[in-house]
């Protein structure tokens, strides 16, 4: 844009009388003169509000328990999210052909299988800030230092279950020796009405149990050797807890033959069992939590410890509200909407055990006491572990296949 400016020049001079006469003519001049324009424009930020997906891998009640935290997030954030029930078992074979096509089914996936997050790292997102300073009770899946599963609650196998009004009707205390463990256990051997003094859920249960005796009998370097591969099945010290300590208890019929873990868990309350053995989830299907108590056998410094892991693929276009949802998951607000129902231990070691019930909190205390070893059998995974299962079961059954049983065990573990 330009403006006229007018520009007046009138000099006369008046010379000397034999000097010319001269005069100014007046001129208009057309100067160009650059002027700021400020334009404002309306820009137009398309903002996606559907909901984002998230698989969880509990169904029935585990999923009612895990809906509040949904809620709580949903109210916190403005964002929707629709929840796909899928067990990990079902999951993880449907996955990879999704990556492939970049197209996955959810925006975020919790699973059980670390071992599986570890082996497809490069189809999800580092989430090594959403993990960074913060003080776990789990372990976040790590590879290469960079982290790729965020732990979502933990699950805690401490020992056997047992009640203790079972134990003050027959005059019993918790042991605290091997010579006390074989008084308690030959003496509830006795009580009428008791089939055997330990129940034998059938699955990874069984497996738990073996682990148990393991890190108790070989401390949590034992299962941790035997994970890095530097440890072996077949070693003398490994073959010694079974020969020593559980074999003997199979032997003289101190364990029921293998049951469903959950028919086997519904014998133990109905008193056919002093013992169980499983995850403290246990305590949601018991109608008197503060009557259960944990038995670690003589000699534990460690307890297993595991976990679901959340992790985003890479081919979702909700990253940044994926990564809400599981910075929401592991906040002081998430934790307590989920461990105040009861069943699940926090990841985190920063969280106050007023969110507890009581029972709850009692083992939450218990736990950081102890040594957190990861699952044996979920960390190593793979084929391995449905083969773990199986000759488990089978020694259970048959005590004299233990030799069989331990080399192919070690035959079969991954390289």
């Amino acid at each position: 844009m330009a403006k006229k400016l007018l520009i007046l020049i009138l000099t006369v001079l008046l010379l000397t009388a034999c000097a010319p006469e001269t005069i100014e003519v007046i001129k208009e001049v057309e100067v160009e003169v650059p002027v700021e324009v400020v334009v404002e424009k309306e820009v137009i930020v398309e903002v996606d509000k559907s909901p984002i997906s998230v698989t969880i891998p509990w169904t029935g009640d585990a999923m009612e328990l895990f809906l509040p935290v949904v809620e709580a997030f949903e109210a916190e954030s403005g964002i929707e999210v629709t929840v796909l029930p899928y067990k990990t078992a079902d999951l993880g074979p449907l996955l990879p052909a999704q990556f492939m096509a970049q197209e996955p089914m959810a925006d975020v996936f919790i699973m059980s299988w670390p071992w599986w997050i570890e082996q497809n790292t490069e189809h999800l997102v580092d989430l090594s800030a959403v993990a960074a300073d913060v003080d776990w009770l789990g372990n976040p899946v790590v590879v290469e230092g960079s982290t790729y599963g965020i732990p979502t609650y933990l699950w805690v196998k401490g020992g056997f279950w047992y009640f203790e009004s079972v134990f003050e009707a027959n005059g019993l205390e918790k042991p605290e020796t091997w010579e006390e463990f074989d008084v308690v256990v030959s003496t509830l051997a006795e009580v009428d009405g008791m089939v055997t003094p330990f129940g034998s859920p059938a699955g990874y249960p069984l497996a738990d149990i073996v682990e148990h005796f393991m890190a108790a009998v070989g401390g949590p370097e034992m299962i941790q050797g035997i994970i890095d591969g530097s440890v072996k099945w077949t070693d003398a010290e490994v073959k010694a807890v079974f020969t020593d300590y559980l074999i003997p208890l199979l032997d003289n019929g101190s364990f029921d033959d293998p049951v469903n873990r959950g028919t086997a868990g519904e014998l133990w309350i109905e008193g056919d069992y002093a013992f169980h053995y499983y995850g403290n989830w246990i305590a949601e299907k018991v109608e008197d939590p503060t009557d259960l108590k944990i038995m670690p056998v003589p000699g534990s410094t460690s307890i297993v410890s595991g976990s679901d892991w959340m992790f985003i693929p890479k081919y979702t276009n909700r990253i940044e509200d994926a990564t809400k949802f599981i910075e929401f998951v592991i906040s002081e607000a998430g934790m307590k909407a989920r461990l105040e129902l009861g069943g699940r231990l926090s990841s985190r070691a920063d969280i106050s055990l007023d969110v507890y019930p009581p029972s709850e909190a009692a083992l939450a205390e218990t736990v950081s006491t102890f040594i957190v070893l990861g699952d044996l059998d979920d960390t190593i995974g793979g084929e391995w572990q449905s083969t773990f299962w199986d000759q488990i079961a089978l020694l259970w059954v048959d005590t004299s296949a233990l030799d069989d049983v331990l080399t192919t065990l070690q035959e079969n573990m991954p390289e």
